[in-house]
């Protein structure tokens, strides 16, 4: 499969005190996923190199400014923001939850302007995600608003 090929998969990080960005990068601890697809992870190199760290996890990452700038082969990261975040792991707030919107918000715009193929989000907190700005209860009724259809949502598991 060559690079033109490969599917350009957009990827939320969801809320930063949950298990979003564990998640994430433990999906590509194995390396052979990068052949089949090329990963956008919409969030901050500071804040997945902390996860990272924190998670014992040995994988190369490589962060871009813009989604022009993507390398196939590698796990991307777009900064959507720089600033440091403090992360505290099973605490709810609501300064948490506005960097996931920030993360779904810039990967849907990504979607929809074709820069991205399709869109992975990962879990959000649906208490601390409510603002002026954002009067969505989830995901999905945000997604259905900005891409104007219904939203299939797929769980899955080894079984």
């Amino acid at each position: 499969m060559n690079n033109q090929d490969k599917v350009i998969v957009g990827i939320s990080i969801g809320d930063l005190n949950g298990i979003g960005g564990e998640v994430v990068l433990k999906t590509f601890e194995d390396a052979r996923i990068l052949e089949f697809c090329t990963p956008v992870i919409f969030g901050s190199m500071k804040t997945l190199s902390f996860f990272k760290k924190t998670f014992k996890l040995e994988m190369n990452l490589h962060g871009i400014d813009r989604l022009s700038d993507l390398i196939h082969k590698k796990i991307n990261v777009l900064n959507v923001w720089k600033e440091p975040v403090d992360i505290q792991f099973g605490k709810e707030d609501e300064a948490i939850g506005a960097y996931a919107i920030k993360s779904l918000t810039a990967a849907v715009s990504a979607l929809k302007s074709s820069e991205i193929d399709v869109l992975v989000t990962a879990p959000i907190d649906k208490n601390n995600i409510q603002s002026d700005a954002f009067k969505f209860e989830g995901h999905t009724e945000y997604l259905e608003d900005q891409l104007e259809g219904e939203s299939l949502m797929i769980l899955v598991n080894d079984k």
